[in-house]
């Protein structure tokens, strides 16, 4: 499948422009549209006025609403004036009682997202890219907050376990791999067979991607940063991986590999469900 369509949520309390400079990055390689939506939420005014709220003061909290959608609109094209972006792009707006950003997602082939700037106040973001990928059936890019890098790194890893999330997250991202210079297939553990993965290896060499298994032991700090250690070191500029192999919920109670890297990859990640 060829990235034709491109939808970046632009908001302005997390990640949003290091998502937009990625997404334009995208956007410019893949010669694809790209759509930014900014999230709107209800005004807190409006929910203590209550009975009290009247057409004036109704008229000026939609005067800031308005001023607020402007403001990202502005910058949104700025940014792409800035860049150079010549193909086509859309701006829309999106509140509590519109679509969802995950319906809104199921129109566009990959959703690129800024991770919350402060991963402890995760809980207050906007849009989580985690739930995106739970709830859209769309595969999500998510960019963290504090990524720069200029262009595109052409090298990407994929975190294996042999499970159904993996498997859908490899097929989500096998035409993003393809386009990659090198890729390595990471799997994590001690006492892995003597073919793990070949299957796997196969299945990518058909599609004309040049693979490298590398297989790591579990590190102090678990499954999720043993993987980010590998990033690290071999270099890569993409991590794909399946996104909640357990319930979400299990995941936020006890833990697990979905949300440690989340919260600590300093490098995009390609999460699917």
């Amino acid at each position: 499948m060829t990235i034709r369509s491109i939808l970046t949520n632009y908001t302005g309390n997390g990640g949003g422009p290091a998502a937009l400079r990625m997404s334009i990055q995208m956007a410019q390689k893949y010669d694809a549209s790209l759509t930014a939506a900014v999230w709107v939420p209800d005004n807190p005014m409006r929910r203590r006025a209550g009975a009290f709220l009247t057409p004036e003061i109704d008229k000026i909290l939609d005067g800031y609403e308005a001023d607020f959608i402007a403001e990202r609109r502005d910058a949104f094209e700025a940014a792409v004036a800035q860049a150079g972006l010549t193909g086509e792009t859309h701006f829309e707006a999106y509140g509590t009682r519109d679509r969802s950003i995950t319906e809104i997602a199921r129109g566009h082939d990959i959703v690129v997202i800024g991770s919350a700037t402060d991963p402890k106040q995760a809980h207050d973001f906007g849009v989580r890219p985690d739930v995106v990928a739970l709830r859209s059936g769309r595969p999500v890019l998510v960019v963290p907050s504090t990524y720069d890098a200029p262009s595109i790194i052409e090298s990407a890893a994929v975190a294996w376990d042999g499970k159904r999330a993996a498997a859908r997250a490899l097929a989500d991202a096998m035409h993003i791999l393809g386009t990659k210079d090198r890729v390595i297939l990471i799997g994590i553990g001690e006492d892995l067979p003597a073919d793990y993965g070949a299957d796997v290896m196969r299945l990518m060499e058909r599609h004309g991607i040049d693979a490298e298994l590398v297989i790591r032991p579990h590190g102090s700090g678990g499954t999720g940063q043993t993987i980010i250690d590998t990033c690290l070191e071999t270099g890569v500029g993409l991590l794909v991986m399946g996104a909640y192999e357990h319930s979400k919920f299990t995941e936020d109670l006890l833990g697990g590999v979905t949300r440690d890297i989340f919260e600590r990859a300093p490098l995009p990640v390609l999460m699917s469900h």
